[in-house]
């Protein structure tokens, strides 16, 4: 599954890292991890709700998406490699964080929709 967008440069990860799997269980223990970790490392940007409205969101260019919107149109390795990656102005986080938090991070993400 990929994403599907109208603006004018897509972001999406190289086909392999995308159909990655997630290999954390998703379960509610892990999208409570996933939650914490947003709440300290995303909102500030992508907002309380993933909704790409967080109090840094206005001065950023480009702006933040929304990850609710884009929940379920993205696979799990698409948004894990993204998270790891960074781009722009979205900073790596694989050096920040563990591989099995960004996995925790992909699940509450992907039940923002």
């Amino acid at each position: 599954m990929r994403c599907i967008s109208n603006i004018a440069h897509v972001w999406n990860a190289p086909e392999e890292a995308a159909q990655r799997p997630n290999p954390v269980p998703r379960d509610t223990a892990a999208i409570e991890r996933g939650q914490k970790l947003f709440e300290q490392f995303c909102a500030n940007c992508h907002g309380k709700n993933g909704q790409g409205d967080g109090p840094l969101a206005a001065a950023l260019n480009p702006r933040p998406v929304n990850l609710a919107e884009r929940a379920g149109h993205h696979t799990d390795g698409d948004f894990a490699w993204k998270i790891a990656n960074g781009r722009g102005v979205m900073p790596a986080f694989k050096n920040q964080l563990q591989e099995n938090q960004i996995w925790d991070l992909t699940h509450y993400i992907q039940n923002l929709k």
